[in-house]
């Protein structure tokens, strides 16, 4: 497909073009955006470029380099993501790529190793790995995709290049999700709208029906009470299955957009308490969200926000999900009703 199916993502395509026409392309590169973005994408189908025997500034999809890194069967393309049930890349995989990067390339010039969630190492692999990158081959290039920067060892940053990707734009999602997965216009374009320029989140809310269960959440929280707090958690691991999945990561990733479906919902309660002409997320609910709005303060929706970004960085520290989640809806129902927030983390 080469660079033609990147999307929203040109000033990147021609970064790279660049450095591929004047063969001045880095040993080590950051790829930093939201997921689901096309990182990963364009990592391979830099690859592709890079690695094609027709030479130019695209990939031509159609020699052997090229088709068989859309297999993922290349000798000097190289991927390594976080292992099954884990969230971080492993000390064991970072020595791999160095015993990799030992060997000298087979079929080309270059050898490529691309680390995904390269943010999510832990402090004995952020060691080797900026080993590697202090004297790497002259033959390496290594791309750490992230999402966070912050994350990554200034150590480490400061020896690559940081690109950084855009989200996508929502008729980018729309068109992908209408032509790709053969959504109808109404659904593409809700879940366009929600999906914050990722389209993998865009795939997962309509994987969930999101959309359908949006009303259900949004009418249940307008409803609750102040001592709801443990049997509202109940409902909401059973209304999206969450204890039916055996993956914990899956589990993660589903509680992830629990709680950013209630991140939208308080955000569009701001959005209606300061009457600004910002469009709100839960379409449809508008006279209610107004009404719900008065009798709430922007400070306490200010601190209800807060309160919900802080689960979602502790769903990124593997704290418990039942918890996490039970955790959050006591703060924001005590934040609501004008109660003292508990003193639990």
């Amino acid at each position: 497909m080469s660079f033609k199916i990147i999307s929203c993502q040109d000033r990147v395509v021609k970064l790279f073009q660049n450095a591929i026409i004047r063969d001045h392309l880095a040993h080590a590169y950051i790829f930093a955006g939201q997921d689901g973005i096309g990182k990963t994408l364009f990592s391979k189908e830099l690859a592709k470029a890079i690695f094609c025997q027709h030479p130019g500034v695209d990939a031509c999809d159609t020699c052997g380099p090229c088709q068989r890194i859309a297999n993922d069967n290349f000798s000097d393309l190289f991927l390594i993501v976080p292992e099954k049930n884990s969230r971080v890349i492993k000390i064991e995989q970072l020595k791999y790529l160095q015993d990799v990067l030992n060997v000298k390339p087979l079929e080309s010039k270059y050898k490529m190793i691309i680390i995904h969630a390269a943010d999510k190492m832990n402090e004995e692999a952020s060691n080797c790995l900026l080993k590697t990158l202090e004297e790497p081959p002259s033959y390496a290039i290594i791309i750490l995709i992230v999402t966070s920067l912050e994350l990554v060892r200034e150590t480490v940053r400061s020896r690559c290049q940081i690109v950084r990707f855009s989200p996508l734009s929502m008729p980018a999602v729309k068109g992908i999700l209408v032509n790709r997965f053969h959504l109808d216009d109404k659904q593409a374009e809700r879940l366009a709208f929600i999906s914050s320029g990722s389209m993998e989140r865009a795939v997962l809310l309509s994987g969930t029906h999101a959309l359908e269960k949006k009303d259900w959440l949004i009418n249940r929280i307008l409803k609750l009470e102040v001592h709801d707090n443990l049997t509202f958690s109940k409902e909401l691991f059973d209304e999206w299955h969450i204890q039916d999945l055996d993956v914990l990561e899956e589990k993660r990733t589903y509680v992830k957009e629990l709680i950013l479906s209630f991140l939208l919902y308080y955000r569009d309660l701001l959005v209606c308490k300061i009457e600004g002409e910002l469009p709100i997320y839960c379409t449809g609910w508008r006279d209610a969200l107004v009404s719900k709005s008065q009798s709430l303060s922007e400070d306490t929706l200010f601190s209800i926000i807060h309160v919900i970004k802080t689960s979602l960085e502790y769903l990124d520290r593997n704290a418990n999900i039942t918890l996490l989640l039970e955790n959050m809806i006591t703060k924001i129902l005590h934040l609501q009703f004008g109660y003292r927030i508990p003193s639990v983390p």
